[in-house]
């Protein structure tokens, strides 16, 4: 075994290749003046173990001893106390107690013997009359009443014996000329006439004429001039007659009111809804 010789600071005996020693340094301690310690290590130089051992064990074979003495450290002046820990929580609360028992009923209160009715009291005056209120306002008016349902049409009467035509008269003289009319007004009326369609009415009066402005329908027929039956228009063939056209007996015409129509409207005439009746 080598001999130890005694360093000032991180002294080696014995080093057992670079890789060792730098490991040993490692361990060494730098403080002078303090009492070293004696330290063994075996050492593999192939594979570059290490091992500490006790200064009076030897190494095995494969292994080299090193020896080499470390510094003791001294002693460092006590640190300062640490802060005392903070409170624990408190524990927590114990269950309640077990309900006591129940105290005994009371003796129970027998009620007293009703007393007598006093005797009624002496009405007293009657009060002064109050002002009167302010009138209230009248109520909204109801609502009218629903027309009536049209009573039924009645039997047409059994048509007459044709008389016998009359001798043709002579061929009274042309009449004079009217007036020129209002050239101001004729670019006024016939033009784009008669465009609604025929529709029922129910409300309006037998015969009577209606003026819209509508394009799809009025109220009532068309007043174009056309012919009817009588047996499908019995009422309004007893209002018309044949003034506009018809032979009397199976028809009868509806006034044209195309020329006197205004531009774009379109006159209708009753065929459904109440009978004419006069004062």
């Amino acid at each position: 075994m080598p001999s130890a010789r005694r360093a000032p600071s991180r002294s080696l005996r014995f080093f057992a290749g670079a890789a060792v020693a730098a490991v040993l340094l490692a361990g060494c301690t730098s403080e002078s003046g303090s009492a070293g310690a004696l330290q063994k290590a075996c050492v593999d130089s192939t594979s570059a173990a290490i091992k500490l051992i006790a200064a009076a064990d030897s190494c095995g074979a494969g292994f080299v001893e090193a020896v080499f003495t470390t510094e003791a450290p001294a002693v460092g002046v006590d640190g300062a106390d640490g802060k005392d820990g903070a409170d624990g929580a408190d524990g927590a609360d114990g269950k309640d107690g077990a309900d006591g028992n129940d105290g005994a009923n009371g003796a129970t209160i027998t009620n007293g013997a009703t007393g007598a009715r006093g005797p009624a009291g002496a009405d007293g005056a009657t009060g002064p009359q109050g002002v009167q209120g302010l009138t209230g306002p009248a109520g909204p008016a109801g609502a009218p009443g629903a027309d009536g349902a049209t009573g039924p049409t009645g039997a047409i009467g059994a048509t007459g014996a044709t008389g016998a035509t009359g001798a043709t008269g002579l061929t009274g003289a042309t009449g004079a000329q009217g007036p020129a009319g209002n050239s101001l007004l004729a670019s006024k009326f016939g033009n784009n006439t008669g465009g609604a369609h025929d529709s029922l009415a129910g409300s309006c009066t037998l015969g009577t004429l209606t003026l819209t402005a509508a394009t799809y329908a009025g109220e009532g027929l068309v007043a174009d001039g056309r012919l009817l039956s009588i047996a499908s228009y019995s009422a309004l063939f007893s209002l018309l007659g044949t003034n506009y056209g018809g032979d009397g007996y199976t028809t009868f015409a509806l006034p044209n009111m195309s020329d006197v129509t205004p531009n774009g409207m379109t006159w209708m005439i009753c065929h459904q809804g109440t009978f004419p009746s006069m004062l």
